[in-house]
């Protein structure tokens, strides 16, 4: 998150009356469930009754949301378009997420365009935000239809039949022309959207939270991501599950986590070097993702080593950025961000009519809830049991992925 952000919360979702039912499983046929994330995009689906996830070249399932446009040839998305990033940064794009269906000039699109190499335009007033490339301007929903395109066609090899249907995942606080967009996405990337569904509802279902019977307390579904934060309040009852409030920030995420951190490396450069290292665009991109592996590094690490070798010349001699950093020492720099989810989850129980007391269990999924100061955070907040996913970056996928098999539940 820039410092210059208002430190508000995000829009709040109205109180939802979502019902959730079971359905049968009705067909053999593979429908994908996507998490289409900022950082890292995972598709899942049940094979043969099993849930196998779509793997990228190096088997893993999140695959990075990145997009690399050579000089010639076909775009590159995952793994190889992030390395790319690291040489071409002008033409590789990331956090494509944050575009689709928006302008240009929006909140999203200015704090992306700001701590990017590439450039953020529009093809006409109001229009759907554009990034120019090699001289192109090219939609944000047309370049996230590559990555769509990219987990469909990994779901096929790995699967070895035509895979042509989805659920895609949006943020809570999504707005119809959001979910229109995604669609299209789908489309483009040759799959039948059959519906979106919020990102803490699929992560609720990942948990099988809606099988077993009886009434509990409401459970609340704290979701993290790269790009987004979400929170939603959901009551169980027996096997249907009830939204009954949601909220989020579409400005929040571990990319401004590691955009915080970068900005502090930057800082403490110039005052020893009296160079503004964001001028460089390819030193400034290394050195935002070291931010990101440094942040990964001290999820089990109370301090962890930042190195970026060769980062600037002294004289004739190449010299490197290197340091160690802890936890301790990031916290001011995070506290900002973690305290807008705190507020948002606090505002989101407040609408659901709930005291924090009444509140059971909290849910923590998406990629950020592994920073340490931000579990500790929402312990402290709600005084409520956590519980973390064992993997918290694909609950997501996992929970679209047994809707779209009928394992669970489809809202109605």
């Amino acid at each position: 998150m820039s410092s210059d952000r208002s430190g508000s919360s995000g829009p709040q979702a109205s109180r939802a009356a979502c019902r959730l039912q079971y359905v049968g499983e009705s067909s053999s046929e593979i429908i994908l469930g996507i998490d289409l994330g900022t950082t890292y995009s995972t598709a899942a689906a049940f094979v043969e009754g099993k849930l196998q996830f779509a793997l990228d070249s190096r088997g893993e399932a999140c695959v990075p949301s990145v997009v690399h446009f050579p000089k010639s040839g076909a775009p590159v998305v995952g793994a190889d378009a992030e390395r790319l990033r690291g040489t071409d940064p002008q033409n590789t794009v990331w956090g494509i997420k944050r575009l689709i269906g928006q302008t240009a000039d929006s909140p999203a699109a200015r704090v992306l365009d700001a701590s990017s190499a590439f450039t953020i335009t529009s093809d006409q007033p109001g229009g759907e935000a554009c990034v120019t490339l090699r001289g192109r301007r090219m939609p944000a929903s047309e370049i996230a239809s590559l990555i769509l395109r990219y987990l469909r066609e990994r779901a096929e090899a790995r699967f070895l039949r035509p895979v042509t249907k989805a659920i895609i995942t949006v943020p809570v606080t999504a707005s119809p022309a959001l979910k229109e967009a995604v669609i299209r996405c789908g489309k483009m990337a040759g799959l039948d959207v059959l519906r979106t569904i919020p990102e803490p509802v699929a992560g609720a279902l990942s948990r099988g939270v809606a099988t077993g019977s009886g009434v509990e307390p409401p459970f609340l579904v704290y979701d993290f991501g790269g790009g987004t934060f979400d929170v939603t309040v959901v009551q169980r009852e027996g096997g249907k599950l009830r939204v009954l409030s949601a909220g989020g920030d579409d400005c929040l995420g571990g990319d401004d986590f590691d955009l915080l951190f970068s900005r502090r490396v930057a800082d403490q450069f110039y005052k020893v070097t009296g160079q503004d290292m964001t001028n460089d665009a390819v030193l400034w991109d290394r050195v935002q993702r070291q931010c990101e592996r440094v942040k990964r590094a001290l999820t089990n690490s109370p301090s962890a080593r930042f190195c970026v070798t060769e980062a600037f010349r002294v004289g004739e001699e190449q010299r490197s950025l290197d340091f160690q950093i802890t936890r301790a020492q990031l916290e001011p720099t995070w506290h900002e961000l973690v305290e807008r989810s705190i507020e948002c989850t606090a505002q989101t129980v407040a609408d659901a009519g709930l005291a924090r007391e009444e509140v059971g269990n909290v849910l923590l999924i998406g990629g950020t809830t592994f920073v340490a100061q931000v579990r500790r955070r929402v312990a402290e907040a709600l005084a409520r049991p956590c519980i973390l996913e064992e993997d918290p970056q694909t609950a997501v996928a996992r929970g679209a992925a047994m809707l779209a098999a009928g394992k669970h539940l489809i809202a109605a």
